[in-house]
């Protein structure tokens, strides 16, 4: 208890923009620092209607092709289509090479089956596409994301000479139901610190906040994983956004605290010892 006490992130209410389910390491993490985390998702992954192209891709691939996971919601429709379309013809995309974004996407793909054999240093597309480099040249490289993924990933991985093959594997569809909530808890002051996991949550933020969020930088921390994501909030006018460079809990922790030690360094000293 003393510890937690102590913490620069005892008491402050987070909000975590995704499902309990996908953020529960995370939020195990600030409550053994004392936090408040709140699970408040603003987007919801749903399945692709048809996977038509994501099987022409798979089937294209041969030894040495790459199939290249962004996300931990790719992994499944690969796995999924990779088991349908090998029941019938057992020799499709056979000694293709997996390369996952981070450590997440990593476990995600080794619980699915797909062995990994090349996990991002820095952990976000383009960086991971730089990494590669020429072991992509005149490969082809299976891509599967989201519908509203942007454009930077298929151009860094075609710098390289990547005969890039961009599926649509999954949806990305905007959440209202967080809304009320969200904007009570802003309204009172009952929020901390708001992280955003992706672009497309920083983008349902501002759907729901519109142009305050550059207002509320002043007492409220936006925290992005990744990069993308702290460019996001950039362009919609949060002037810093904290920003986690590797998308584990231990790493959003970490910036989350060392923010708030930085920010109330007096009230810090002065923690109640229990």
């Amino acid at each position: 208890m003393g510890d937690r006490a102590q913490s620069s992130l005892a008491g402050k209410r987070i909000v975590a923009t995704r499902p309990q389910a996908q953020c529960a390491a995370l939020c195990d993490a600030l409550l053994a620092h004392g936090a408040e985390p709140l699970a408040l998702p603003l987007i919801k992954i749903v399945a692709a209607e048809d996977f038509t192209e994501l099987d022409a891709g798979l089937k294209k691939l041969r030894a040495g092709d790459w199939i290249i996971l962004t996300s931990q919601n790719a992994v499944d429709p690969v796995a999924l289509r990779l088991r349908f379309l090998r029941a019938a013809e057992p020799n499709t995309a056979r000694d293709v090479r997996v390369a996952a974004v981070g450590p997440a996407t990593q476990q995600a793909a080794n619980n699915a089956a797909l062995e990994v054999q090349y996990v991002a240093q820095a952990h976000d597309g383009v960086s991971l596409a730089q990494e590669l480099g020429e072991r992509l040249r005149g490969r082809h490289v299976l891509l599967p994301r989201s519908d509203l993924a942007n454009t930077e990933m298929p151009a860094a991985l075609r710098q390289f000479g990547a005969e890039v093959m961009e599926v649509i594997a999954y949806r990305t569809e905007y959440l209202r139901e967080s809304e009320a909530e969200l904007q009570r808890r802003i309204a009172a002051r009952r929020v901390d610190a708001v992280v955003c996991f992706s672009p497309s949550a920083v983008h349902s933020l501002v759907n729901i906040l519109g142009a305050r969020i550059a207002e509320l930088h002043d007492h409220v921390v936006f925290a992005a994983i990744g990069e993308p994501t702290a460019r996001a909030f950039r362009e919609a006018g949060v002037r810093q956004p904290l920003v986690a460079g590797e998308a584990t809990p231990e790493a959003a922790v970490s910036v989350l605290r060392d923010r708030f030690a930085k920010q109330a360094p007096r009230a810090f000293a002065g923690a109640k010892k229990s």
